[in-house]
């Protein structure tokens, strides 16, 4: 993917699977997967892991916006790339198995890169904001979504737990029992909904949405940027300090999870586009 931040200044010629583009301080992150809705790919997953400690570092970038190419922000995992990945990491005889999860690992990083970056973040959603796309949409610092736009944590639904950083941004938006009714059935929701129940900061018509979301970052951008950014970092701290070690658990949770046979029926069930049938083993 060709990108227009390489020049003057700071070099982003390592990454090849995001869409970057800087003018002006602000910093545009697109999530590009044509044909599959956007969806994670295992290059992109591990891109994601480094860009923002490459953006907070990169002294020409004041503010970062984060989207998806087309009509649609990102629907989750690409479950194809992710399988390739998991086969070539499996070990052969000669190989030694490695101590580290690469899922949860990944997971972890994808919420604490937007998270501890101090500039920052704007997710700008059109279309669907699922699974990893949903999470890395609602770290964000400000999200702003055109009508039609639906957040969903689907974890349930695939026969896991929500693990990879929704019991830790859902309450916090929107209270308990409207997480816990979200994430417990896996419903998607609605950017006008969103927007009324504090899920996002609006919902904005599709036509001024990219406008909008400049002119957001734009007077981000005109601010003294060490109030702005450690504002940011103190907010972010005492809400990590609230929701830590239930990220942790639902982490652990999720791994426990997607070693039951519910989780591979649900597998089989999208695939075979029926209805599953769950025994709880």
């Amino acid at each position: 993917m060709a990108n227009s931040s390489t020049a003057g200044g700071y070099d982003y010629s390592a990454y090849r699977a995001l869409g970057l583009h800087k003018d002006q301080g602000i910093m545009t992150i697109t999530l590009s997967n044509p044909g599959r809705r956007n969806a994670v790919t295992s290059q992109q997953s591990e891109e994601l892991t480094r860009i923002w400690d490459d953006v907070w570092l990169d002294p020409e970038v004041s503010v970062i916006v984060l989207t998806g190419a087309n009509q649609d922000f990102c629907s989750g995992a690409d479950l194809a790339s992710l399988s390739e990945r998991v086969s070539k990491s499996e070990p052969t005889q000669s190989q030694s198995r490695s101590p580290v999860n690469f899922v949860s690992r990944l997971a972890k990083k994808h919420l604490h890169g937007i998270l501890d970056c101090e500039k920052p973040t704007i997710a700008k959603v059109r279309g669907v904001a699922y699974g990893v796309g949903v999470t890395i949409a609602l770290a964000c610092d400000l999200v702003y979504a055109a009508p039609g736009a639906r957040f969903c944590d689907s974890h349930v639904k695939a026969g896991m737990v929500a693990g990879d950083g929704g019991v830790l941004i859902w309450p916090l938006l929107v209270g308990m029992h409207r997480a816990k009714e979200y994430l417990m059935t896996g419903e998607p929701v609605e950017a006008e909904v969103a927007e009324r129940i504090g899920l996002i900061n609006a919902c904005v018509p599709d036509d001024s949405l990219d406008s909008h979301v400049l002119a957001v970052a734009e007077r981000l951008r005109d601010l003294p940027p060490h109030a702005v950014n450690y504002t940011k970092v103190a907010l972010n701290t005492a809400m990590k300090q609230m929701a830590g070690a239930a990220f942790e658990m639902s982490l652990g949770y999720e791994m426990y999870s997607m070693g039951m046979d519910d989780f591979r029926e649900a597998t089989t069930a999208f695939v075979e586009k029926r209805k599953g049938k769950f025994l709880g083993k």
